[in-house]
């Protein structure tokens, strides 16, 4: 998550999320698990909830949604998940994965959780280029719905 160094537990509840939206765990274990890291940020100072709702944001909607309420302002104000969403653009972005995005999306700015549409439409312009040297035209149709998508965002807000 941009050159930032996660602890174990942060990589143990991404393995959580994972597993969850895989179908292999449900998603109250991994907010059961996000709820306890509560009670060792205060001992260790090492919880960082915005690292963590990106987690669940960018792996599980599931989790998410669990976690969501838990989460102060200040620490939704602090998420990355447009950079998340727009780096990884180039390697994601079939019609299930840009659903998905977009879904996130929406989840996230509804529920407070600020996103700068401006990154996600860059990341996703970036990768339209990147197909333009290769992929037809069915390859690229989910980037391009992602893209009127944001657009739509954009104008709504």
């Amino acid at each position: 998550m941009d050159g930032y160094i996660r602890s174990e537990r942060e990589e143990q509840f991404e393995a959580l999320c994972v597993s969850v939206d895989a179908d292999e765990a449900h998603e109250q274990e991994a907010i059961e698990f996000f709820e306890s890291q509560f009670d060792r940020a205060e001992a260790e100072d090492s919880f960082d909830a915005a690292q963590w709702l990106d987690i669940a944001l960018y792996y599980s909607p599931a989790v998410a949604r669990g976690i969501i309420d838990m989460v102060a302002p200040d620490d939704k104000a602090r998420s990355n998940i447009a950079f998340l969403i727009a780096d990884s653009l180039d390697i994601s972005y079939g019609e299930e994965e840009c659903r998905q995005f977009a879904e996130t999306l929406h989840f996230a700015m509804a529920n407070g959780v600020p996103v700068d549409l401006d990154i996600v439409l860059d990341g996703c312009q970036n990768a339209l280029d990147d197909l333009d040297t290769w992929a037809d035209d069915e390859t690229k149709e989910p980037l391009l719905g992602l893209r009127e998508e944001l657009l739509r965002m954009q104008g709504e807000q």
